[in-house]
């Protein structure tokens, strides 16, 4: 492939990936139960509050929550303002990537890694969430190419690189924890680097751990701490190395490897990113055999720390692409690099056939999300229809009337947690919708129904959540105090909102003839 192509190939799928990114954002996916679990961190807390452990067993950096706090702000809840940071990152990132491709591998290798990362589903999913995922991509790239700029600088120059790179590294430290993991990789390559005069890096990396270790100890561990039954749930169990048989420690690394981790430009679990994973370690040995071994460290070595981390359950090693997202611009480099190498091996005509079919096929992925997202702008079903409830009440009920919510009890104050983030989103919603909805617990059913009738219309909202919980649904126990209501002399209307899955919402609006 001509030089001209490769460079307008380029623009393409820059181009193409930002109108997706984009596109993505301005369709306002209705927010859905993890970002809604975020969310519910930011009203009525004030920025100070969040250095304490989160609510809803969120774990996130501080700085990255402070940012999204202001967004709230602000923007009085918008989910598109507080969407913002991530697509900004996320914008950057695509820049910083094609940066990083061009400058790690000569064409076709660098075009292709980039064409990957532009055509991959999730860094650009999660550049469109109020989540901290799209920035640890981007401090990623920030170090990858600060990284890249140093080995290639003079020696006044370095100075400054290496500068930059220590204040990324340390901001990163409170708004990425996975750029520990990158900033751990990249520290033993400083030091072999410079290894006749060590003291200046030495010294910075003196700064740079004991900024790591207090924000470990006095935000980290306590976070993760009050949220440590996240490792007993399900998705998250496998994402610990099985220590305990250690036996099944190689069979669990392959598949780790060939699932979620792997998943470029798209893959799934069970072996399910089995073909990417063969191009990564196809790309890994031909940078072995070409003798950039220190390189490979430096795209690669963050993974070994994560497996430490892991083995200690302090961060996952898989499980899904978020969590490991910080690896994706050297997973997408090593794909591309393999690619080629698997390319090269064929006669020139089919070579060049083989180059324009895998484009073609890159390409479709980015066009065929856009059309999927236009099609299906949300990203369960439930996350609309909880929307669509909740402008459904804006519209109808009675301007200042009471609106109550009643839904599983914990403690006397609603579990939204033991309910899902189906009951975040929808609460989140509700608010978003500027309804003053108050949520009541059992107690309050024993009044309800001797309330003055000036407080009538009155509306009830009963959720039903869709979770395996041992706590009973609320509508079966609402419906038993119908009677009181009709000894009252009160009159009701129920509307019905079945969402997705075995989640329902009733409404109830009372009145007196």
């Amino acid at each position: 492939m001509s030089e001209r192509k490769l460079l307008l190939g380029t623009w393409v799928f820059l181009a193409a990936h930002i109108l997706w990114l984009l596109g993505r954002y301005a369709l306002a996916f209705p927010i859905w139960g993890d970002e809604a679990f975020v969310v519910r961190n930011f009203s009525d807390t004030r920025f100070l509050d969040l250095f304490s452990p989160l609510a809803n067993g969120q774990v996130a950096p501080l700085l990255w929550l402070w940012l999204e706090k202001f967004c709230f702000n602000l923007s009085q809840g918008s989910v598109l303002a507080m969407r913002l940071p991530s697509v900004l990152a996320g914008i950057a990132s695509t820049w910083l990537m094609l940066r990083f491709c061009l400058r790690a591998l000569p064409q076709p290798s660098a075009f292709f890694g980039f064409a990957i990362f532009c055509a991959s589903y999730y860094p650009l999913r999660h550049a469109v969430e109020i989540k901290p995922y799209s920035t640890d991509l981007l401090f990623a790239l920030l170090q990858l190419n600060l990284a890249l700029d140093l080995f290639a600088a003079g020696v006044e120059e370095s100075k400054k690189k290496g500068l930059a790179l220590l204040g990324v590294s340390l901001l990163g430290v409170w708004m990425s924890y996975p750029s520990l993991f990158v900033s751990a990789a990249l520290g033993p390559f400083l030091l072999w680097k410079w290894r006749r005069n060590p003291w200046s890096i030495l010294l910075g990396l003196g700064v740079y751990a004991g900024a790591a270790f207090w924000m470990i100890v006095s935000f980290a561990l306590p976070h993760a701490q009050a949220a440590a039954w996240l490792q007993e749930m399900e998705m998250w169990k496998t994402a610990f190395p099985p220590l305990h048989s250690w036996w099944t420690l190689p069979y669990w690394l392959l598949e780790r490897h060939c699932g979620y981790l792997s998943a470029y430009p798209t893959g799934g679990r069970h072996f399910g990113s089995s073909l990417s994973f063969a191009l990564i370690l196809l790309g890994a040995i031909a940078f072995w055999r070409r003798g950039r071994r220190a390189f490979l460290w430096i795209l690669l070595g963050p993974l070994l720390f994560n497996l430490v981390a892991a083995m200690d359950h302090r961060y996952p090693y898989g499980g899904s692409v978020r969590v490991s997202i910080f690896m994706a611009p050297a997973f997408c480099l090593l794909m591309g690099h393999g690619l080629v190498v698997c390319l090269q091996k064929l006669p020139s005509p089919l070579e060049r056939w083989g180059q324009s079919g895998i484009l073609a096929l890159l390409f479709s992925f980015l066009a065929l999300g856009l059309v999927r997202d236009i099609q299906k702008p949300y990203k369960s079903l439930g996350d609309r229809q909880a929307q669509v409830f909740a402008q459904w009440l804006a519209a109808h009920h009675d301007g200042p009337t009471s609106v109550l919510g009643w839904c599983n009890q914990k403690a006397g104050v609603p579990d939204f947690h033991g309910l899902g983030g189906s009951m975040a989103r929808m609460r989140v919603q509700v608010e978003q919708a500027q309804v003053p909805i108050r949520w009541m617990d059992r107690s309050f059913m024993q009044g309800l129904y001797s309330l003055p009738t000036s407080m009538l219309p009155l509306w009830v909202v009963v959720y039903t959540d869709d979770n395996n919980t041992a706590m009973p649904y609320p509508l079966p126990e609402f419906l038993q105090s119908l009677p009181q209501a009709e000894a009252a002399g009160w009159t009701w209307v129920q509307t019905e909102f079945p969402i997705e899955n075995a989640e329902q919402i009733d409404v109830f609006r009372f009145s007196k003839p």
